[in-house]
């Protein structure tokens, strides 16, 4: 068994509370505090919110004794929370009864607590104080084992076995408990021994891959994903960045059929839209090239497809960001752009002979762009030996500007164009290229990159991606 050893020492800091006494409580919170260690100054309760976000409730001031008191008309949410002290420690404390109090000493917080009211802690910290004589146990036995001790790795491995039991024997006995819960939360699922011998390469490979197909199909089955109080620990961000990010496949399709599996098991409201509000949110603008899909996927099925989640202007918002990016996913044809050249002759990007099209869409007077420009220039040279076009638009219509640019920067050998088209009647500008809805330019510029047939092969890249994007492409398309 694979200890995890800086989780038992994370959680020998937490507070825990029995959430089936809350409706016997009065009305709002109480939760009187005494850390010695501490005095004169100001602590504050906030909750977890994923495991990077914090949301604070109350602050308290502490007096020359280490005294303090949160206290509120309204009872908090419960779920996992903090008690942030000077010099950056904290005292994580779980919220379920809303009256308990606690003292204990900044020297060891386990060691020293004493629980009043909380019959939850009580177990907790019962729990953590045989959790860490074991540990102890055992680093001290695997340091006898590394030095080739046969009885003390025997020992090891019986002190192991034990622990083992320990945790499912008190994790079975109180599994109604919010403090059972937390804690299978935070494990990981134990995998079983590989039933065949492995002699060979081939069977190398099939034990990683029984290991991983088991890893990964009970990832969740330690997650009650029924039960709300868990978006308010570290552990569910947690968990979503390993399945999505380690366990699944980067492809739009993969990470969307991941994604439904587990919100058909998330039927509780408020974690089932912490679920979907964290995926969509990684995909919306990818590391990845290629995943927003996933986003697309999401916000279609799961903010436009349940409105009832979500307030009006968010699924307003998601029906906008819907419409511009299902018409520039990779492998989409490359959206109708009108522009006119230097001679204001109608540009058809359809008709520009290439194995690969660069569109560079800038603005002439932006930083980023005029930083770009040059480096562009550097690589357009090589990549024209390899049939690789650039098309540069300048997203701002003013055709001094545009041509000044193309001049400064040595564009001449580029396509250059920009939106600015003569109304054959009244010989007045028009322009017909909406470049923020039809090619998400809320900033500048933006790189697209297309094929022979001027589909969107990646877009957003940095001017330093592109030439090694291409190679890549190129060798993986023969």
């Amino acid at each position: 068994m694979k200890l995890h050893f800086k989780f038992f020492l994370l959680v020998c800091t937490w507070v825990f509370c029995h959430p089936t006494l809350q409706a016997q409580q009065k009305e709002g919170f109480l939760i009187k505090g005494k850390i010695n260690g501490i005095r004169d100054t100001t602590v504050f309760l906030a909750h977890y919110f994923g495991y990077n976000q914090q949301v604070i409730k109350d602050t308290a001031l502490v007096d020359a004794q280490g005294n303090f008191v949160f206290q509120g008309n309204k009872s908090l949410p419960q779920g996992l929370y903090l008690v942030s002290l000077p010099k950056g420690k904290y005292l994580d404390v779980v919220i379920a009864e809303q009256h308990f109090s606690f003292e204990t000493d900044t020297s060891n917080f386990v060691k020293h607590i004493k629980i009043t009211g909380s019959k939850e802690n009580e177990l907790f910290f019962s729990f953590q104080q045989q959790m860490a004589q074991r540990i102890t146990q055992l680093k001290s036995l695997d340091a006898q084992a590394r030095t080739q001790n046969p009885s003390a790795a025997q020992a090891l491995k019986k002190a192991q076995d034990e622990l083992k039991q320990f945790q499912q024997t008190w994790l079975t006995q109180h599994q109604q408990t919010l403090v059972a819960k937390i804690i299978k939360a935070s494990q990981e699922p134990d995998i079983p021994a590989y039933p065949k011998p492995v002699r060979t390469k081939a069977d190398s490979a099939a034990l990683y891959q029984f290991q991983f197909n088991y890893y990964k199909n009970h990832f969740w089955d330690n997650f009650d994903l029924s039960d709300e109080r868990l978006i308010r620990t570290p552990f569910l961000q947690k968990k979503l960045e390993r399945y999505f990010e380690d366990l699944t496949m980067q492809q739009s399709d993969s990470i969307a059929l991941e994604a439904d599996k587990l919100l058909a098991k998330a039927k509780a409201k408020d974690l089932r839209k912490y679920i979907i509000y964290k995926i969509s949110s990684t995909y919306e603008n990818p590391k990845i090239l290629g995943t927003d899909g996933a986003f697309v996927h999401m916000a279609e099925k799961y903010y436009i497809g349940e409105p009832a989640l979500w307030d009006t202007s968010t699924v307003r918002r998601m029906g906008e960001r819907i419409a511009i990016l299902k018409n520039i996913l990779i492998g989409k044809p490359f959206p109708t752009i009108y522009l006119t050249d230097t001679l204001g002759k109608e540009i058809d990007i359809k008709q520009i002979p290439a194995d690969y099209t660069i569109v560079f869409l800038y603005d002439p007077e932006c930083s980023h762009c005029r930083e770009s420009a040059p480096k562009l220039k550097q690589i357009a040279g090589n990549l024209a030996t390899k049939n690789v076009k650039v098309l540069a638009a300048s997203i701002d219509r003013d055709a001094e500007k545009w041509k000044k640019f193309i001049k400064e920067f040595g564009f001449q050998s580029f396509v250059n164009g920009i939106d600015i088209h003569k109304n054959p009647q009244s010989g007045k500008p028009e322009y017909y290229t909406d470049f923020l809805k039809v090619f998400d330019v809320y900033a500048t510029p933006v790189i697209y990159v297309l094929n022979k047939n001027k589909q969107i092969i990646a877009k957003r890249l940095a001017i330093e991606q592109v030439e090694d994007f291409i190679d890549f492409y190129s060798r993986k398309a023969k």
